[in-house]
């Protein structure tokens, strides 16, 4: 995917994304744009993050975007990015009942993201694959395992499953 080189540069752009916006947020506790900000450059942290390291860095996101939420209801930013986390969150689940209540929980949110904007097909996409990513869950599961036992990262695998997401709703 990337070469070392090209995920230490990208991850230290989101660490400098991530610090800026928190600062602005406490400099600024009603400041829902950089609480938006600073929950997305920890997604994409957790893109480069390994097993539990890459949930807790989820789970840190959807407490910085539910707060920009609760300041902001209309940010639709807000709700895309946290159907995202919710919706990597999913995939990195163990057991796939709790698998579908992150998708469920995703769903809500590119629903609220097509309530603000109708006309946005990409809302209407970002439900339907909520709708069949608990068909993809297994094929998922297999990848991480199988990289697991080789040896692998054990979490993300340097984002190759966040590629693989990304090809898999294209083809939707």
């Amino acid at each position: 995917m990337f070469d070392d080189d090209d995920n230490r540069d990208r991850a230290q752009f989101f660490e400098a994304a991530r610090q800026s916006a928190q600062r602005e947020y406490e400099q600024d506790n009603t400041n829902a744009q950089a609480l938006v900000r600073w929950g997305g450059a920890l997604l994409e942290l957790a893109h480069y993050k390994q097993g539990s390291e890459s949930k807790e860095m989820i789970q840190q996101a959807i407490v910085q975007l539910n707060k920009a939420i609760k300041i902001d209801p209309k940010r639709p930013e807000a709700h895309w990015c946290l159907g995202n986390a919710y919706t990597s969150l999913g995939f990195l689940q163990d057991e796939k009942e709790k698998a579908k209540e992150h998708f469920n929980e995703a769903a809500t949110c590119f629903k609220s993201c097509q309530e603000l904007e109708p006309g946005n097909a990409t809302y209407k996409k970002a439900i339907d694959m909520c709708n069949k990513a608990p068909d993809y869950y297994d094929e998922i599961q297999t990848h991480i395992k199988a990289e697991q036992l080789a040896g692998g990262a054990g979490g993300l695998g340097e984002g190759r499953i966040w590629v693989w997401l990304q090809l898999v709703s294209e083809t939707m």
